[in-house]
């Protein structure tokens, strides 16, 4: 933590009050463990993050079946009390800081013993804790989104991040998480960019309609009337909308497909293509530029740091 300070304090010019009201540079997250309890290990840490000021955020993961009852109802209930008293707690000793939450809910497979996070009671859970911390308490609970059990990019990946992202949309807000597999345990760079597809559709649906004159088009309608001299392929109107309200994915193969021949391999090519446009990303970047005082003071932070925490 107190290296985690230095650095902090280096990137926001000494200004200690930026990092309690800017969005933070650093937070300290503690995982409760439930049911109800939070470590020793997590308390002596959690104790010297608050010398710092650092926003604190408790994040408890229940399991339904293991570790809080199966039902979402009574895992929100036992969840809930984990954030309470965390915050009732830490309050005491520093009242000023910034207290919030985040809730990654699982589900005990039975058959696996594998914790999964992309299934309707897990993320009911998470929606229940939002909900009702947003309404009851006024105070920030935020929801995981990048939790899936999908071990590499493909159909299985596709399906439970869109499903949980739409889920999480349509009842708390609109997370489009990036990349992770295996339950966050895992980046994959190739899903990245297959996600980002996905996401710009899940944004545009949830952006919803735009009511107005010109959206409603009623004098393009009735000009056109049947399309006999002019279709709205030809008109100013489609020219004008069509990239701000079509979508139009850079990876998903969307050209006509001959019936008469074998179909292609969709998703090898598509998985390619992924690793390919990323790759290239990467090799477009120019490395970042960092001024030479500023270099020198990170190494001797880190420097210090590997010498009292390593040694």
């Amino acid at each position: 933590m107190k290296y985690l300070a230095e650095l902090a304090s280096l990137v926001t010019g000494g200004n200690r009050e930026a990092l309690q009201t800017q969005p933070p540079i650093f937070v300290a997250a503690y995982c409760t463990t439930s049911p109800l309890k939070v470590d020793t290990r997590s308390c002596e840490v959690l104790e010297e993050a608050l010398r710092y000021g650092f926003p604190v955020n408790f994040a408890p993961m229940p399991i339904l079946g293991a570790t809080a009852p199966m039902t979402p109802a009574g895992a929100a209930i036992v969840a809930a009390a984990e954030i309470l008293g965390s915050i009732t707690a830490t309050s005491l000793i520093n009242p000023d800081l910034f207290y919030f939450a985040t809730s990654i809910t699982g589900e005990m497979d039975m058959k696996t013993t594998q914790v999964c996070y992309c299934t309707p009671a897990a993320i009911l859970t998470d929606v229940a804790l939002h909900q009702l911390f947003r309404h009851r308490y006024g105070i920030v609970l935020n929801v995981e989104p990048g939790y899936v059990e999908a071990k590499v990019p493909g159909l299985q990946a596709a399906f439970m991040k869109t499903y949980r992202q739409m889920a999480f949309g349509g009842a708390v807000s609109l997370p489009l998480a990036i990349g992770a597999l295996d339950n966050g345990a895992a980046f994959s760079p190739t899903q990245a960019m297959i996600d980002l597809d996905i996401n710009e559709a899940i944004y545009r649906f949830h952006r919803g309609i735009e009511v107005n004159a010109d959206t409603c088009a009623v004098d393009l309608i009735n000009e056109m009337l049947f399309c006999e001299k002019e279709t709205y392929l030809e008109s100013e109107h489609t020219a004008k909308h069509f990239r701000n309200i079509g979508w139009n994915p850079q990876l998903f193969d969307r050209n006509y497909c001959n019936h008469a021949e074998p179909a292609p391999c969709g998703d090898d090519k598509l998985l390619k293509q992924a690793d390919d446009a990323w790759r290239k990303l990467v090799a477009s970047q120019p490395p970042p530029a960092v001024e030479p005082a500023m270099a020198r003071e990170i190494e001797r932070i880190v420097s210090a740091a590997r010498k009292d925490l390593l040694c």
